[in-house]
């Protein structure tokens, strides 16, 4: 692909953003789906350049921008990343590899450039950030697809949240939310997962209780077009009679996963009162 270094309105200077024909975005939308087999293909720099692009066009609190992207290419750091989690060993190997960072480092450092303090209450300035990174990550996924790159979000890198900072060598207020594998799908055959039905998710000026007669359609929906989900957690909780999505919410969310978050979170000084210093004090 050749070159175009001209002058992008999303970066007020020139910028090598290859001009190229994509799906039109509902349809790209609207026919998501999370790709796990990948062609032994190259993502090139040019289209890397687009990719991220596209996941700073979306939206951000008060334009702070408080997220990070790290594109890993070591061959020693994905090695470790596979002796870490050899599960998903098919998306740490994959042409491209990305990690999603919550950042409140970089506006601290910008505090502290700038004389002033960083005294945002501590849970909001963690969602903000992560908020604004889960959205870059969206517009990211939804332009990859857009021009036939299959992606996978993966959050399992937050079970070994401490080892992850270290690995990617975190400074102090920034946190891992999740990698993504980019590459070329292996196959085009469609594997769209059913979602649940809008009466369930869309409330109408006030939240109301859950319908669970909704709920059983749904997992009746789902095991009859995606088949039975595999049961979660089998050695504590057995096996089901038949497995289903809102089993599967129930077993996940009954067993404590990812309990060193908060305490690498506290490391980076994203909770407690060393989040009201000055990066470095």
């Amino acid at each position: 692909m050749n070159k175009k270094i001209t002058e992008h309105l999303r970066y007020g200077s020139p910028s090598a953003i290859p001009e190229i024909e994509s799906g039109r975005t509902i349809d790209t939308l609207l026919s998501h789906q999370s790709c796990r087999a990948f062609l032994d293909r190259t993502i090139n720099d040019d289209m890397k350049r687009l990719l991220f692009a596209a996941a700073q066009s979306a939206p951000s609190k008060s334009n702070l921008q408080q997220y990070s992207f790290i594109d890993v290419k070591s061959e020693s750091i994905r090695a470790e990343l596979v002796h870490m989690f050899p599960s998903i060993r098919w998306a740490l190997e994959a042409p491209m590899l990305i990690f999603i960072i919550g950042d409140t480092h970089r506006t601290q450092e910008i505090n502290r450039a700038r004389n002033q303090t960083f005294r945002w209450e501590q849970t909001d300035a963690f969602l903000n950030a992560t908020v604004d990174a889960s959205l870059a990550l969206a517009f990211m996924i939804a332009a990859a697809e857009g021009i036939g790159i299959g992606t996978c979000p993966i959050s399992k890198v937050r079970e070994s949240s401490e080892a992850i900072t270290k690995l990617l060598n975190l400074p102090r207020g920034a946190f891992p939310i999740c990698a993504c594998a980019f590459g070329y799908p292996q196959s085009e055959t469609p594997s769209i997962s059913p979602r649940l039905p809008q009466s369930v998710i869309v409330h109408h000026d006030t939240y109301q209780p859950v319908d669970f007669s909704e709920i059983d359609k749904y997992d009746d929906t789902y095991n009859r077009l995606a088949g039975p989900p595999k049961a979660r957690y089998p050695e504590k909780f057995g096996m089901p009679n038949q497995s289903t999505w809102s089993d599967n919410v129930a077993r996940q969310t009954a067993v404590l996963e990812r309990p060193d978050f908060r305490e690498m979170c506290e490391s980076q000084g994203l909770f407690g009162e060393q989040n009201q210093q000055p990066v470095g004090d």
